[in-house]
């Protein structure tokens, strides 16, 4: 497993940094014309899950993803999740730290696709701008994708969801779509080997919008964690 983790490795930077060079006539495009690109590369990093480290991946629940904008809360136990949800949702994005921006080439496509950032260090003031922003994104027909949790969760470890993502949730004014997923079996947290099998994401039926803080934090809470441990 070590070679081919390695191997994986190696490939995935040569594949991503010869995306990276190929796509950069799309930074002064149109960022609806990236998102296709954007998509080829997540398919080549399936290929290479698939055939250097014997990882498949299956995704349950298609019919569940609604038409309209929705907050997508996801259970995230490695990268992969951000890579399938990106891949397999309709108009989805991210709200990510504003640090990544400042990252060379990647940080700029980053921003071309109109990813949302964060100042964490900004206080109320940023929090309140990123909410508009996500609000915007929303009525532009962008589903808007968090972790709950805020980090990467080991298979089994106990759950800690944050009452954050209720803020966006209120602000957006939209449906929930919650995602369960096993990939921490393969691809582990803070582990250089992976370990071959099969990853599934699993999108759960939607939480209604416009719920109590309570009630809404205990339905995702309750609806993931059911589930994540069942595909586990």
């Amino acid at each position: 497993m070590i070679f081919r983790s390695i191997f994986f490795y190696l490939l995935l930077g040569f594949w991503t940094i010869l995306m990276g060079i190929l796509c950069l006539p799309y930074l002064i495009l149109p960022s609806d014309y990236l998102n296709k690109p954007v998509k080829i590369w997540i398919s080549g990093i399936f290929i290479l899950l698939e055939y250097v480290c014997n990882i498949t991946h299956e995704i349950q629940g298609i019919d569940n993803i609604p038409s309209e904008a929705v907050l997508v809360a996801s259970k995230h136990q490695s990268a992969f999740e951000t890579f399938a949800l990106f891949y397999y949702l309709p108009k989805a994005i991210f709200i990510h730290k504003k640090q990544l921006f400042f990252i060379p080439i990647f940080g700029q496509y980053l921003r071309k696709i109109n990813m949302v950032s964060i100042d964490r260090k900004g206080g109320t003031k940023t929090m309140r701008q990123m909410l508009k922003d996500a609000r915007k994104k929303s009525l532009k027909g962008f589903s808007i994708i968090i972790f709950p949790e805020g980090t990467r969760k080991k298979p089994g470890e106990a759950p800690d969801y944050k009452s954050g993502f209720v803020g966006i949730y209120n602000e957006m004014k939209t449906k929930i779509l919650p995602v369960a997923v096993n990939s921490g079996n393969f691809w582990p947290k803070q582990i250089f080997l992976k370990k071959p099998g099969k990853i599934i994401i699993k999108f759960l039926p939607t939480i209604e919008s416009q719920l109590p803080k309570n009630q809404v934090l205990e339905k995702i809470q309750n609806q993931i964690e059911e589930n994540t441990k069942k595909i586990i």
